[in-house]
């Protein structure tokens, strides 16, 4: 499967509960990180067989208990609270070391 249908399948997983930013229709990065984060959480998902719906559960935890700092935008905060999700799931499953 194409990187664009995996993010697409992705995508359509966490709409209505956690969509990724958007602006225009086009997905929000306002630094260079925030897009890698987004690269390797698909590509973590798609390696491992993780279904959106599992990812997303965590992810609208993560995104519910983010507290960044004073001013972060709408967009550095998702994927902080993206990272923390993927990062979480990982170590449910034991992927990664706590």
């Amino acid at each position: 499967m194409n990187e664009r249908a995996v993010i697409d399948r992705v995508d359509a997983s966490l709409a209505g509960a956690a969509p990724l930013p958007r602006d225009n229709g086009e997905l929000v990065f306002e630094e260079p990180w925030q897009g890698r984060a987004l690269g390797m959480g698909v590509a973590v998902m798609e390696r491992f067989g993780i279904p959106g719906d599992e990812f997303r559960t965590h992810l609208v935890s993560a995104i519910r208990s983010h507290a960044g700092p004073p001013g972060e935008s709408p967009a550095t905060a998702y994927y902080a609270a993206w990272v923390d999700a993927l990062e979480e799931l990982l170590r449910e499953r034991r992927l990664i070391e706590p």
